[in-house]
């Protein structure tokens, strides 16, 4: 053994406590610095006038943090909010999105700089990943030099972490992974578990998702450890200790995960089904050529992010080649690195990975621990040749090795790539080769490949932010100071204790949460299926597999349903003066407010609890259903218009049915446009339904004169359309994109009865709840019922709620299984409704009592002077736990 080793006593501990802290700190600091300059050549704010939110960290992972941060500045309760999806469990979002630990630091800065601190959390992120893998390369192979720097900088900027950075709700577990590795070497190697529960705890804690994948990787590196380190008689105590680790770990963050837990069982992702036949996506050779540098990481969809340095690839022949590695090391290290590389091209094991369910975008979320096995392959090939100097074995094994990735990577991954990575690896070779040949000395070594390293590293890191990309950062959110002037000009007039209000057009998914209102949108994992199939039934923009609904115009029902109170226009004047009246005015953006608006808990008819959401249907059948039932107004709300004549460019369309076209583009048209013209047989209010998926924007004519457009979306909804006289044409036109060549498009346009609107609005007015208490969980008020019915909730059904009437507890009536109604009698009533996510109780419980017993063992073991379980070689040398005897070389 060399110098340096032998400077680690038999605990493990570092002999040079300074070197070691340098080292550290290096292994911190130095993926942080490579990443910020990245971030400095993409004109990131505040070196230009780009942020680095983008996808759906633009869309719900900013938007849940500024949540996050509002309600830590201001004392907000983290169990509900109601600036989500018309109120939602937050726990469970927060267990998804936001419970970085890390976040906690965004408490210190205002709102105007969020964005730059979220930005300082990544990068914090980052760094945290080098001196984890810092901390784990140390604590496994008792090793305190600058080698160890090396690597973390690798793990630190692996092509997953450049790839997938802006997914930044994920970092924290990747980072937390070996600490969780490193515990469990400490638990079968030394006894020693405290390490184990707690990064265990915390990597499920920050995000459980991520945390499922560790939880995996634990078991299969709880084997191998045990085939490296323990004899047959140690295995069922070890065992039994992991096993009550694990679960010691789990009951830590049991808090977030229970909740979390019943809230995804109401979510369309349980819907899944296994695969009924196995097969393989790509071809070994294309996976393998993903494995080298200098080419662009999977951003959103591709190939898994297997990079993580050349220098790792370069390694494996010195460790395949070294007579002082064991066999079992070898070959426990090929076959996991195998195994976790066919579950990437495997589509039952990536089914199986991803807690069986297919994710949307960014595949094989597994691909950090290829990467993480790798690089400690690598280095354990490091420290063997290392105190060998280097024999020439391994430098020709070098060399075989880059002859292998250019024979492999040539012609499949970009060649400039291949180039550049079989250059660098004969770099490695020949720094080593001058190691060997003691030209260079160690100090020489660590510098030469620093060098290399950090040329790789950097390059790496321009084409992973490069990809990621960019977005505006003066524009987002957009036309915010006029919002927040018409928002607290509202708050001014209106003392309601609670009202919702809503944008006419959506700008992210998530804008209540975005701008600060009480709203309607949602876009988040943690949806609930059965509120989305109910938004979807009225006519609201909504999918189920896309866990969404957000706001798109909607009726007076869909609106006075949903406690629609207020609306802000950020592109002039709404079409729908019938419904709402103007108030003020910030440069282009308008605030409105509804004529017909419903308080958030009103009076209905008994019947209304036999309405089922038909999300596939008509969505004006499904108002005029939910309107009668509700009010027992028998006249249809809605009539539908039948179509007067059309107009089609560039492309021709057949009619199934009412609505119903299937339309078939001319590849050549420069314009590919379909207009639906209606007359009016009297005045009347229009509102129409168009669903064309991947369509432009839909626009709204009154006698061929634009009158005002809409998002198309992905989703088809109502929007409304404005009133016309008998004498006027109303339009509706939908541009095709260029890409589009036949389709189906659905198309219907109703008139509103005025009239059957009148009458059914004053019977549900007349017993609308008067709000005395409101809080983030709980809410309270009185209600005067003419006769026995129902009082409708426009808030999402859970289980965590429950309400109680004149102080009595009394069972939810769920409408569509979605939203909350509670049976009232005739007379006056005090409501209540309190919140708590199902499954809190019991989580928090079992959170504090893992606490208290983690202290309890701490002191017993203080006490007793020693760990609970024996070290399994408490005497050995280090050289005699990492390395084979002769004899166990030959076996």
């Amino acid at each position: 053994m060399n110098a340096t080793l032998s400077e680690t006593t038999a605990s493990g501990k570092p002999g040079k406590k300074g070197c070691g802290r340098l080292v550290l700190l290096l292994s911190f600091c130095i993926p942080m610095l490579l990443l910020a300059v990245g971030f400095v050549l993409q004109q990131v704010h505040p070196f230009g006038d780009r942020q680095i939110l983008v996808t759906d960290f633009w869309h719900q992972y900013y938007p849940f943090l500024r949540l996050l941060h509002e309600k830590l500045r201001s004392g907000g309760s983290l169990l509900y909010t109601w600036d989500s999806g018309m109120g939602t469990n937050f726990l469970s979002i927060f267990a998804y999105y936001a419970a970085s630990p890390l976040n906690l630091l965004t408490v210190l800065v205002p709102e105007s700089i969020l964005r730059e601190a979220v930005t300082v959390v990544l990068l914090l992120k980052i760094g945290c990943a080098g001196l984890f893998f810092a901390l784990f390369l140390r604590g496994t192979f008792r090793r305190d030099d600058f080698s160890i720097c090396l690597f973390a900088v690798m793990y630190a900027l692996c092509s997953y972490i450049l790839g997938y950075y802006w997914n930044i709700i994920w970092m924290d577990t990747v980072a937390l992974l070996p600490l969780v590795v490193l515990g469990l070497v400490y638990l079968v190697r030394d006894g020693k578990y405290r390490l184990y529960v707690v990064a265990l705890g915390l990597s499920l804690f920050t995000n459980f998702y991520i945390g499922m994948f560790t939880c995996i990787f634990a078991v299969i590196a709880y084997v191998c450890l045990c085939v490296f380190y323990l004899k047959p008689a140690q295995l069922p105590g070890r065992t039994i200790a992991m096993l009550l680790g694990s679960l010691l770990g789990g009951a830590l963050a049991a808090i977030v995960l229970l909740p979390a837990y019943y809230a995804l069982q109401l979510t369309y992702s349980v819907n899944n089904i296994f695969p009924t036949t196995v097969q393989f996506y790509e071809s070994w050779r294309t996976l393998a050529a993903d494995l080298i540098s200098f080419h662009e990481p999977t951003a959103k969809d591709g190939l898994p992010n297997l990079a993580c340095g050349v220098l790792s690839l370069a390694l494996m022949g010195p460790f395949l080649r070294s007579a002082s590695i064991r066999i079992r090391e070898k070959v426990g290290a090929i076959l996991v690195l195998a195994f976790l590389l066919i579950s990437c091209n495997c589509n039952v094991l990536n089914y199986i990975w991803h807690g069986f369910h297919f994710p949307n975008m960014l595949p094989y979320r597994f691909s950090f621990l290829f990467s993480f096995v790798l690089l400690t392959v690598g280095y354990r090939a490091f420290l063997a040749a290392l105190e060998e100097k280097f024999k020439v074995w391994d430098i020709l094994a070098m060399l075989v090795m880059a002859v292998l990735v250019f024979a492999v990577s040539y012609n499949v991954q970009e060649n400039q790539a291949v180039y550049w990575s079989v250059a660098v690896m004969l770099l490695y070779a020949v720094i080593l080769l001058l190691f060997f040949r003691e030209i260079f000395g160690k100090k020489l070594l660590y510098l030469s490949l620093s060098i290399v390293l950090a040329f790789e590293m950097f390059q790496n890191v321009k084409l992973g932010t490069e990809t990621v990309s960019t977005s505006d950062y003066l524009s987002y959110p957009t036309q915010h100071e006029e919002v927040e002037s018409l928002l607290a000009q509202i708050r001014e007039q209106d003392d309601s204790l609670f009202y919702r209000t809503e944008l006419s057009s959506w700008y992210t998914l998530n804008d209540p949460a975005l701008y600060g209102y009480h709203g309607l949108s949602q876009f988040s994992s943690t949806a609930n299926e059965s509120v989305t199939k109910w938004m979807r039934a009225i006519g609201v923009p909504a999918s189920e597999a896309g866990n969404r609904y957000y706001y798109g115009g909607g009726t007076p029902v869909s609106n006075a349903f949903s406690g629609i109170r207020y609306l802000i226009s950020r592109s002039g004047s709404v079409l729908d003066l019938q419904e709402w009246q103007q108030l003020a005015s910030e440069g282009a953006c308008y605030s409105y407010q509804n004529q017909y608006d419903l308080p958030v808990g009103f009076w209905t008819a008994a019947s209304l609890q036999d309405y089922a959401a038909a999300p596939d249907g008509n969505p004006f059948d499904n108002q005029n259903t939910l309107f009668r039932l509700a009010t027992g107004v028998e006249t249809p709300l809605f009539t539908r218009m039948e179509v007067d004549s059309v107009l089609y460019e560039g492309a021709d369309a057949t009619k199934n049915g009412y609505g119903s076209y299937t339309y078939q583009a001319d590849a050549g048209a420069e314009t590919r446009k379909l207009q639906y013209n209606y007359k009016l047989p009297v005045d009347g209010t229009l509102y129409g339904y168009m669903s064309l998926p991947n369509g432009s924007s839909i626009s709204v004519l009154r006698n061929d004169s634009f009158a005002g457009s809409y998002n198309n979306g992905n989703q088809g909804y109502i929007f409304p359309m404005g009133t016309f006289s008998g004498s006027e044409t109303a339009s509706v036109s939908v541009s095709l994109p260029a890409d589009s060549v036949t389709g189906t498009a659905m198309v219907y346009v109703y008139q509103l009865n005025l009239a059957a609107l009148e009458e059914g609005y004053a019977k549900l007015q007349s017993g609308g709840i008067q709000i005395t208490e409101f809080t983030d969980t709980k809410l309270s008020g009185s209600l005067t019922a003419s006769q026995d019915g129902l009082c409708y909730f426009s808030i999402p059904y859970e289980e965590g709620w429950q309400a109680e009437v004149d102080g009595v507890k009394t069972a939810i009536t769920p409408i569509g299984n979605a939203m909350i109604a509670v049976p009232v009698t005739a007379g006056t009533h005090t409501i209540s409704l309190h919140y708590c996510p199902k499954g809190f109780a019991v989580g928090a419980c079992a959170t504090t009592g893992a606490v208290l017993l983690l202290i309890v063992l701490a002191v017993i073991e203080h006490k007793r002077g020693k760990p609970f379980l024996q070290p399994v070689a408490a005497q050995q040398n280090v050289k005699e736990i990492i390395h084979n005897d002769a004899e166990d070389t030959e076996t």
